[in-house]
């Protein structure tokens, strides 16, 4: 013998019309939820990617003024004159 389920139009006293209207109604609501929920997460990601990226260009920036500095002070210390070869006098051979 075969049990055979028979589906009635209410369940528990709610129509199952109501039911599936409540049910797709909440998974619209949750699509929207998590809608909002990624963009504000990727505005905030971008956001702060464009702060890190401010930071570590103005990073970039001083490091090469100081390496321009110190470049330019060292030049300045090296006076040519000093660390350059004179020019050897003729020598008078006595021959």
């Amino acid at each position: 013998m075969t049990n055979m389920i028979t589906i009635s139009p209410t369940v528990d006293g709610i129509e199952k019309r109501k039911f599936a209207n409540a049910l797709s109604d909440m998974g619209n609501q949750l699509r929207l939820m998590e809608q909002k929920i990624t963009m504000m997460t990727d505005n905030r990601v971008q956001e702060d990617y464009t702060s890190q990226q401010k930071e570590l260009n103005h990073i970039t920036y001083t490091v090469n003024k100081l390496h321009r500095k110190q470049q330019k002070q060292h030049t300045e210390k090296l006076v040519p004159g000093r660390f350059t070869f004179n020019h050897a006098e003729k020598r008078l051979s006595n021959g």
